[in-house]
């Protein structure tokens, strides 16, 4: 519930702590949980969700879990369809090895359909479909795509709704804001460092910056960021706990936290802090 970004999926996690509920009520076993179409942008979090949405199902006791891991993440490529397709074996040899010494695999399996997202009337999109159909007393599939196309969502949704049962859920990508708020909360506060109020608005700025960049890679390059700050300040003469925007632009002049990326023209543009020139702190 301290994600940011993902209300879409916490409301998830309450209603399933409803239906596990009233199931246990009305003693009813044979309705089991669909599978999902997970929806982000790239970077969004989709990994760390499948990591605590497992975690959920576990300690709730929604489904089995056997195996050497409780979810696994695979990327279905694409084949053309005069060859032959050979996902079906990789993805089952894959099922095979998480399961270990297990006669089966149950848990979560996080299928990345990126490359199929325009192709899903395909007829070896649909054979995976009936085999994750196959799976569905042992293995709870969530696919995932990331894309904001209306009309592409549309039609993997319908081509998935004839398959298997399923439910969407999409993820707002945290705001700048919601991000400043969560490096303070996770990094910072923990280890009892302080952002002030101008550093909270240099940094907001900088992050920003950050998600229009071509170099962006969601949560990792934000996560990446955070420790890159607190390497800086431990590498820093720092004689107080509070980070301040005049401290956090000088690492862009003496710490390796600062990326500097090559455009084709052979500049250097940073990405980092930066404060104006000429502009004085008040």
């Amino acid at each position: 519930m301290d994600l940011q970004g993902v209300e879409e999926f916490k409301a998830l996690a309450q209603r399933l702590r409803t239906f596990q509920q009233n199931k246990e009520k009305y003693s009813i076993s044979e309705v089991t949980l669909p599978n999902y179409l997970w929806i982000a942008k790239r970077g969004g979090g989709i990994s760390t969700c499948n990591n605590a949405f497992a975690e959920y199902l576990y300690n709730a006791r929604m489904i089995e879990f056997t195996g050497v891991v409780k979810y696994f993440e695979y990327k279905l490529a694409y084949i053309e369809p005069e060859s032959f397709f050979s996902e079906l074996t990789r993805l089952n040899n894959t099922i095979s090895e998480v399961a270990g010494h297990h006669r089966f695999f149950r848990g979560l399996a996080g299928i990345n359909i990126d490359q199929w997202i325009n192709r899903t009337d395909e007829q070896y999109f649909n054979q995976f479909l009936d085999y994750i159909a196959s799976k569905n007393d042992k293995i709870l599939t969530i696919l995932y795509v990331h894309t904001d196309s209306k009309r592409v969502i549309e039609n993997i949704e319908s081509s998935l709704s004839s398959y298997i049962r399923f439910e969407s859920i999409r993820f707002r990508f945290p705001n700048a804001n919601e991000l400043v708020n969560f490096l303070d909360t996770k990094y910072f506060k923990c280890h009892e460092f302080y952002l002030a109020e101008d550093a909270k608005l240099l940094l907001t700025d900088s992050i920003e910056s950050i998600i229009n960049s071509k170099h962006f890679n969601g949560f990792a390059t934000i996560k990446q960021l955070a420790k890159d700050i607190l390497y800086s300040l431990l590498t820093s003469d720092i004689s107080r706990r509070e980070i301040s925007a005049e401290l956090l632009a000088s690492f862009t002049k003496e710490s390796s936290y600062v990326r500097r990326i090559k455009t084709l023209g052979g500049t250097e543009r940073t990405i980092g802090f930066d404060l104006p020139m000429g502009e004085h702190l008040r």
